[in-house]
């Protein structure tokens, strides 16, 4: 019984050391969760059903005020379509088919363009994989289908086989700075090819696209990696790449706090550590 009191107070103090700010023991909300939750599901959803609302009644109550009231609050340094963008990336990284369908429903439901919605799961796949980013299109398309929508969507693509990697290189130096030559000119030879897909694959195929801006870009893929979990190296760097692209302090955290209910406390509370390292509060 000692040990697991002596577990829990550590757990506290790190959760304590991480979460830097002035405390109350008052809850700071000035607004009316309960009617907040509902007017924002409505917009959103209209008049129908979370699936388990008939089954699990409690558990639906907490996830609509929660998710449609304090969080959407809660993460207003972030517009809209841009609070969507990175749900919905969340959702594609962790794989949860049932619940990017229904986010990209609300999304539409917003004014969120589709080509926002697809831009969005093209920009995570170097991050979270193919295989997941298949599954995830074929989701938002049988979407985009029950909305009428004309599939497949216009070409995004701006670069051709011949420019892929200079202006990928150029888009990653542009970023993250001249760093990124000394990284390729310091690779062992055996690995340089990482360098080559970053910079022909992952900024080439992908940053160079249209419909989003690198602002967007950069937002989205923080949502990943911080979804992703266990990657903190990676998203200390894609911190530093939203504050490089003039991403503030305040939307990263509105990032972050807009996937929180879809990651967990755990994976928010690491991302909220490599925030505070990279991009610390004011004083």
């Amino acid at each position: 019984m000692m040990r697991l009191k002596k577990i829990l107070s550590l757990a506290l103090l790190c959760i304590g050391a991480t979460c830097i700010g002035t405390t109350s023991d008052v809850s700071a909300k000035d607004y009316d969760r309960v009617e907040v939750s509902e007017k924002n599901f409505e917009k959103m959803h209209g008049k129908k059903e979370i699936s388990i609302e008939k089954t699990d009644p409690e558990m639906a109550a907490t996830l609509k005020r929660y998710l449609y009231g304090d969080n959407v609050e809660q993460s207003k340094t972030l517009n809209d379509v841009d609070r969507e963008l990175v749900r919905i990336a969340s959702l594609a990284t962790t794989g949860v088919q049932s619940a990017l369908a229904n986010e990209v429903d609300g999304a539409l439901n917003l004014g969120v363009k589709p080509l926002e919605i697809r831009e969005t799961i093209y920009q995570v796949t170097p991050y979270i994989g193919f295989a997941r980013s298949v599954e995830a299109l074929e989701t938002i398309n049988k979407v985009f289908k029950d909305h009428k929508i004309k599939l497949p969507l216009e070409n995004q693509a701006t670069v051709t086989e011949e420019n892929r990697f200079d202006k990928g290189l150029q888009v990653q130096i542009d970023i993250f700075g001249d760093q990124i030559r000394d990284m390729r000119k310091n690779a062992a030879p055996d690995v340089a090819h990482f360098n080559d897909n970053l910079a022909e694959f992952c900024f080439g195929d992908t940053y160079t696209r249209g419909t989003l801006d690198l602002k967007q870009r950069e937002m989205i893929t923080m949502a990943a990696i911080a979804s992703l979990g266990g990657c903190e190296p990676q998203l200390k760097g894609h911190i530093a790449g939203n504050k490089s692209v003039g991403n503030s302090r305040a939307q990263v955290i509105g990032v972050l706090t807009a996937i929180h209910p879809f990651i967990g406390f755990p994976r928010t509370l690491n991302a909220l550590a490599c925030i505070n390292e990279v991009m610390p509060p004011e004083k």
